[in-house]
């Protein structure tokens, strides 16, 4: 008795997938739907890509959330921006079931991605710490409704948001503890968005049930890397990740065209 070779891709792949996510997601505190998501479009459409992510997902936040809970207070300057986020997400991402967002997708990892690079360029006049701290707590409610937009249309919901806490240079421990509630609230609104539009999310139930224990392993192997890494190591390795998942995302979309 031989497998289905096509089955048996598609399963490397989604594993391959959920266990670079992961790992990426232990070390810098995010990175499992960012990583994951673009790799897991090549042999899924992108609602059943939701519903796999979902429990892993759910998982690795909880996880997270738990490691770093000595962190919690951070919650107290950016509860709005989750509120706002998830609640748009919750009633908007019903979208993503009908419509074609490769272009929007394209659009959003050259965000990503143009941040990130951005981002390393040793230029003075993109110096964000020159920004003072008022006018950035003024962009949180914004930005978590940008959140939630782009979230609803492509289930890439970190841009602007983590974008913002880049910027504001939150202390490494103090973002892994922020990024796993509102990550994780934001995906649990997503999955009950698709849901509710009629999407058989139950269908996924059991691969995503299987793909905690990759997620789990990996995370942990990533949480110990990041306690090890300097903070100057620890942002580089930020905005290479999200140079890496802002194109993969455009090349991606660009083969649907």
């Amino acid at each position: 008795m031989t497998s289905d070779p096509v089955l048996t891709s598609s399963l490397l792949t989604i594993i391959t997938a959920v266990t670079l996510g992961s790992f990426v997601k232990g070390a810098l505190g995010f990175g499992l739907p960012l990583i994951a998501t673009p790799i897991l479009l090549f042999v899924m459409p992108l609602p059943e890509t939701v519903a796999v992510l979902a429990l892993p997902i759910a998982v690795a936040n909880l996880q997270q959330i738990w490691l770093n809970r000595a962190n919690w207070r951070i919650i107290k300057q950016f509860w709005p921006l989750i509120l706002v986020s998830s609640l748009v997400m919750l009633v908007g991402s019903a979208a993503m079931v009908v419509i074609d967002n490769s272009i929007l997708a394209m659009m959003i990892g050259g965000m990503i991605s143009s941040h990130a690079i951005l981002s390393m360029v040793p230029i003075r006049a993109l110096n964000t710490q020159n920004i003072a701290p008022e006018r950035l707590r003024k962009l949180i409610i914004p930005a978590g409704l940008i959140s939630g937009i782009l979230g609803s249309l492509t289930s890439m919901y970190s841009f602007p948001s983590l974008q913002l806490f880049l910027t504001m240079r939150l202390d490494k421990n103090d973002l892994a503890f922020l990024l796993g509630v509102f990550l994780s609230l934001g995906f649990v609104a997503l999955w009950l968005g698709i849901r509710h539009a009629g999407f058989p999310v139950g269908d996924n139930l059991t691969l995503s049930l299987l793909m905690i224990i990759p997620a789990l392993i990996a995370q942990k192997a990533g949480d110990m890397t990041r306690r090890r890494i300097s903070d100057d190591g620890f942002r580089k390795l930020v905005h290479i990740s999200l140079a890496c998942g802002g194109v993969t995302l455009i090349v991606r979309n660009l083969l649907d065209l």
